[in-house]
């Protein structure tokens, strides 16, 4: 007579991200909740470890599971710095090993879309709030519906998330297609000069883009490009011609529609 064991469900994917107040979160999910799980992790900003192989399911073992029908944020249980150290250590291209456990190790950067067509599920834009006149934020794509996005602010509890139109979002350059020469074309800049550039390259002096300012609020404002040399603008903010001028980057500016929707 044989001998039978139980058979135990595997991890098939761990969900990880830090809450707003950069406190750790990481959960296992079974094959049956892995899509579920996937979707989730979009509407809430979780980033997506798949299980592969024997050595990840035994690193699995020691994360707590998540609650697929758990309320909001609740799906994900908080976990240990160091253990959540190793998550994303495991998550990376090419893992290294930390130099302290509690060493945070920066998350890979969401999606840039090169244009506005472009835009998916996922991806990284800048949006505003209700009040122009907060500035530019990035958000995070979660769901569409059309010409209707809808948005989350990044580790952030502000409540829902909120719909855009397509015409109102803001893009930030792609830094990988920049460096691979696949942003805009000589031919985009050879166009009619709009107050609103269609692609980076098409960018030219006296045109409105979106500029982020300096300091860690990483919040973006509109200017006006004033001065151009060897790919450098220099630039005055648009409702605050009063401050000093900046000069930024051409790749490192933000792009409005050129025929934004009334926001």
């Amino acid at each position: 007579m044989t001998k039978t064991t139980n058979h135990v469900p595997q991890s098939s994917v761990i969900l990880f991200g830090l809450t707003s107040i950069g406190k750790p979160k990481a959960g296992t999910f079974k094959p049956t909740e892995a899509e579920a799980a996937r979707k989730a992790a979009v509407k809430l900003g979780l980033q997506v470890f798949e299980i592969a192989d024997e050595s990840t399911r035994a690193f699995a073992a020691k994360v707590p599971a998540g609650q697929i029908h758990g309320h909001g944020d609740a799906i994900v249980p908080f976990v240990p710095k160091a253990l959540y150290a190793s998550i994303e250590n495991l998550a990376r291209p090419n893992p290294v090993k930390p130099t302290k456990p509690n060493s945070r190790i920066a998350s890979p950067r969401p999606r840039l879309p090169a244009n506005w067509n472009d835009i998916k599920v996922g991806d990284r834009v800048l949006a505003q709030d209700s009040d122009p006149k907060d500035g530019w934020w990035q958000a995070t794509v979660v769901d569409r519906n059309g010409e209707i996005f809808k948005l989350r602010w990044p580790r952030s509890e502000r409540g829902r998330p909120f719909q855009k139109h397509r015409l109102t979002l803001g893009l930030i350059c792609p830094n990988e297609d920049v460096e691979n020469g696949g942003i805009g074309s000589d031919k985009s800049s050879d166009g009619p000069r709009t107050r609103f550039p269609q692609d980076w390259v098409a960018i030219k002096v006296d045109q409105i883009v979106l500029a982020k300012e300096d300091g860690p609020c990483e919040q973006w404002w509109e200017a006006k490009t004033i001065k151009l040399e060897k790919n450098v603008f220099t630039l005055e903010w648009r409702d605050r011609p009063d401050l000093p001028s900046i000069e930024r980057p051409r790749f490192s500016l933000g792009l409005v529609h050129p025929a934004p929707k009334a926001r």
